[in-house]
């Protein structure tokens, strides 16, 4: 009969620790969603962007509200490593970009920029930018879209003529002319209202 009750008190333990195990379960599940919901709300007020599906990808990829403002520069990263490697002048021409639009004031963005331009960022950053960026540019006004949409091609040309030519000729390469063109294509100039 004791050994009964002992063999009983033992399930009766090992039951209570697998319910307690999946509680934490479910309550670590719980948390995670709330901060996961947090940082959306936080990102979309930072961005502006509606389109969930967006977000989450940003969210996916490790942006939040701290470091999004990096996002904004990925074209002119991507126009600074065009041709393979970032020389001195891409990378002073990337940072005069990046001093402009006030990411030093946002360190988490700066510091995510500076590895960028000293390791590629994987391509996939490239698709998700221009998915970003496709959503933010239909989002704002017209007239703003087309200034913000200009001030970014100014900033990439100049990031692609920073090094390039001899003489003054051919100055942008052809790999740089693609990024330039998918920016442009990406940010269609739209009617204004």
């Amino acid at each position: 009969m004791i050994e009964r009750d002992n063999l009983h008190r033992r399930g009766q333990a090992l039951e209570d620790q697998y319910f307690q195990r999946v509680d934490q379960e479910l309550l670590k599940k719980l948390r995670e969603k709330s901060e996961r919901a947090e940082r959306l709300a936080e990102l979309t007020k930072a961005t502006g962007v509606r389109d969930e599906q967006v977000a989450n990808h940003l969210i996916e990829a490790g942006f939040d509200a701290s470091n999004i403002a990096a996002m904004t520069l990925t074209p002119i990263v991507f126009v600074a490593w065009a041709s393979g490697s970032v020389t001195p002048e891409e990378r002073k021409g990337v940072m005069s970009a990046a001093l402009r639009r006030g990411v030093s004031s946002n360190p988490l963005a700066f510091r995510l920029l500076e590895q960028w331009l000293q390791r590629r960022p994987p391509r996939e950053m490239w698709h998700l930018w221009k998915e970003y960026a496709a959503a933010v540019h239909q989002d704002l006004p017209a007239e703003t879209a087309n200034k913000l949409r200009a001030r970014l091609l100014e900033q990439a040309k100049e990031v692609a003529m920073a090094s390039g030519g001899v003489l003054g000729v051919e100055k942008i390469c052809p790999a740089e002319q693609r990024v330039l063109d998918e920016i442009e294509s990406t940010l269609p100039v739209r009617d204004e209202d």
